[in-house]
């Protein structure tokens, strides 16, 4: 969506980093931007390797290290790595848009290269790279040794709790804070709107902050039916922009003299409700203000946005800022701002002692920001051949990530209307690409069944990518794509995309309706280009698809006139070790072409997929998520 645009934008000016110590120092670049990683030979025989990105369970630190090794001509036990401390890396951008495969990598491995003198190694000739190197920090994982976020600890620590109006967005008028005081050791902080307590202890912190009395004015919240039409009404028409990751318009042709002469026309409407990360760890911060300088120990997949946010707001240097990030427990796109952050250092602030800020899960659901909601209006049009020949899609607020369809039609117009909303709306794991692919495979799926086609036959007639038509080709002969009857409530459902330059397919079998509605079966099929872990890529593939059930199926977050209402996890679905189906996934290895990323695209072909499966068995054609309500 445009936001990350936005966000990239602030890594175009960043400091140096300077490292001191004995030995070799490689200082690698990208793109003329500030170098992602840099190395240097330790003393004790190690290589030290320093990034900006972090892991957050994605492979990343695996996948440098092997990068690295593979080009040293070591084995990956010999790198060991520091990843997105402010102090201490350069400034690669976040950890985001699924780029640390495509752009990271291949910097370091030329660099890395150059640095051991040799000629940047063949695929054909890897050791290391294109091998299933286990997760380095995997034990530490299994055996419960490794730390995340919220396990942290620093001397002297304080524990904060912030109070919350009830509402979703409201003005701090009063408050009586002497039941709160009261407490011995607790202190009240009220910054602007913020109001927080801060306690020798957590437990302490929360019962002083319900001890707190607060007066709030709240703003009224529209229902998500009034915000669906607010966003045609109150949009704003998009622009070509060539120098952008994710044009808001891709046109070619003329689609209205396409529409007007095609052989027949198809308008459709979809809807995608907000949802929200639900990461396995809530947010937390540790902040510490020593003399001037601010420390932040976090979980954030963006530390040098971070980093700016909180100079920005404290007016200070950036060079005073310190981001040490810690495993986050998941982020998915929802830990790139500096909320907590923020919060935590005001808090700390005001107490002049270190302050542990953890987010509660109620605080995860109605505080934190959601994926945008998605009106998507698809208008197209049939030569006599049953070709598509015309296409308009307008995205009403969710973003122009894949918008551009994988299809060969002559006459399009892609396009992403930002509009108005109330929300607190940001970045999800692919971004808009789930919206715009639920729209558009939906509606391929609707003329392959007017004009009585198969649905795969239909996508590979109008499709000219040799790799798609593989993937396809090959996740139907392992499904076994039409060798099945419907009926008795099974149905039977495929989706396509070219996301992030992977060519991907998913075939569904479906059983049921409703409430009812069953996943039985799932076969996928992924062209990533070099499999430079084939493991973590199936892994990968694996856990988007499996977390692109729930917002298929079942999530979506609730409103009335001014509350959010969706608060835990009892009244929030989402899928189950008991809901994960029989799930094969293959991938395509091509060793010879640049790897593309992996960690987001697959989430985008579950609700399709299933939706058509569902139209299949039914005979009623879902245009709205989630499916089973």
């Amino acid at each position: 969506m445009a936001e990350n645009d936005l966000l990239l934008a602030e890594y175009k000016r960043r400091d140096f980093l300077k490292l001191l110590g004995s030995g070799s120092l490689l200082t690698l670049s990208i793109q003329g931007a500030e170098p992602p990683v840099r190395l240097r030979m330790a003393p004790d025989g190690l290589v030290d390797a320093f990034t900006g990105k972090i892991e957050m369970g994605q492979g990343a630190r695996t996948l440098l290290a092997q990068a690295i090794a593979e080009e040293l001509r070591l084995p990956v036990e010999r790198i060991r790595l520091t990843m997105a401390d402010t102090d201490l890396v350069p400034d690669d951008g976040g950890t985001w848009a699924s780029l640390t495969s495509p752009e990271t990598v291949p910097a370091v491995r030329k660099d890395a290269a150059a640095f051991a003198g040799h000629s940047l190694t063949e695929p054909r000739d890897w050791k290391v790279l294109g091998q299933s190197v286990p997760p380095l920090h995997g034990r530490a994982a299994v055996t419960g040794s490794l730390q995340y976020c919220g396990d942290l600890h620093v001397e002297n620590m304080r524990h904060g709790c912030i109070v919350r109006p009830d509402a979703y967005r409201a003005r701090l008028e009063s408050f009586d804070d002497s039941a709160a005081r009261a407490i011995p050791g607790v202190q009240v902080v009220r910054d602007g709107d913020l109001l927080g307590v801060v306690a020798p202890d957590r437990q302490t912190a929360l019962e002083a902050a319900r001890l707190v009395q607060a007066k709030w004015k709240p703003e009224p919240l529209p229902s998500l039916d009034e915000m669906r039409e607010t966003f045609r009404t109150k949009s704003i028409e998009p622009v070509e922009v060539k120098d952008t990751r994710y044009p808001p318009l891709i046109r070619q042709g003329d689609t209205e003299a396409a529409l007007a002469k095609a052989h027949r026309r198809l308008h459709s409407t979809y809807w995608l409700p907000p949802i929200a990360h639900v990461a396995l760890e809530p947010r937390a911060a540790i902040a510490e203000w020593r003399d001037g300088t601010l420390v932040v120990r976090c979980g954030k997949q963006a530390p040098f946005l971070v980093r700016a946010e909180l100079a920005k707001a404290f007016g200070v240097p950036e060079s005073k800022v310190r981001i040490i990030v810690t495993m986050p427990g998941g982020g998915f796109g929802g830990k790139q701002r500096g909320e907590c952050e923020l919060e935590a250092a005001r808090l700390a602030k005001a107490a002049q002692a270190p302050v542990r800020l953890a987010w509660t899960r109620e605080e995860e659901f109605w505080v934190a920001y959601s994926r945008p909601a998605a009106l998507v209006d698809v208008e197209s049009g049939v030569d006599a051949a049953g070709r598509l020949s015309a296409w308009r899609f307008r995205n009403y607020n969710a973003g122009a990530p894949g918008i551009k369809p994988p299809y060969v039609i002559a006459d399009m117009s892609n396009e992403f209307w930002r509009s108005e909303t109330p929300l607190r709306q940001g970045s999800y794991r692919a971004l808009a690409a789930t919206a715009n692919n639920f729209a558009r495979e939906s509606h391929v799926d609707e003329w392959a069944h007017e004009l009585k086609q198969d649905p795969l036959e239909f996508r590979l007639a109008n499709i000219d990518d040799a790799r798609l038509k593989e993937a396809l080709e090959k996740g139907a002969a392992l499904f076994g794509w039409g060798r099945r009857k419907l009926g008795n409530g099974r149905g039977f459902g495929l989706a396509c995309n070219l996301e992030k330059l992977a060519r991907l397919a998913l075939f569904v079998e479906t059983e049921g309706a409703a409430k009812q509605l069953r996943v039985v079966r799932l076969v996928a099929v992924g062209d990533f280009g070099a499999a430079l872990n084939p493991d973590n890529l199936k892994n990968q593939m694996q856990g988007a698809i499996i977390q692109g059930l729930g917002g298929a199926l079942w999530e979506q977050l609730r409103f009335d006139g001014s509350r959010q209402l969706t608060r835990r996890l009892s009244q929030y679905r989402v899928p189950r070790f008991q809901d994960v189906p029989d799930l094969r996934v293959e991938i395509i290895d091509r060793r010879e072409i640049p790897a593309a990323g992996a960690g987001e695209s697959s989430i985008a072909l579950p609700a399709p997929a299933l939706a058509n499966a569902l139209y299949a068995a039914t005979g009623v054609r879902p245009h709205a998520l989630p499916l089973t309500t």
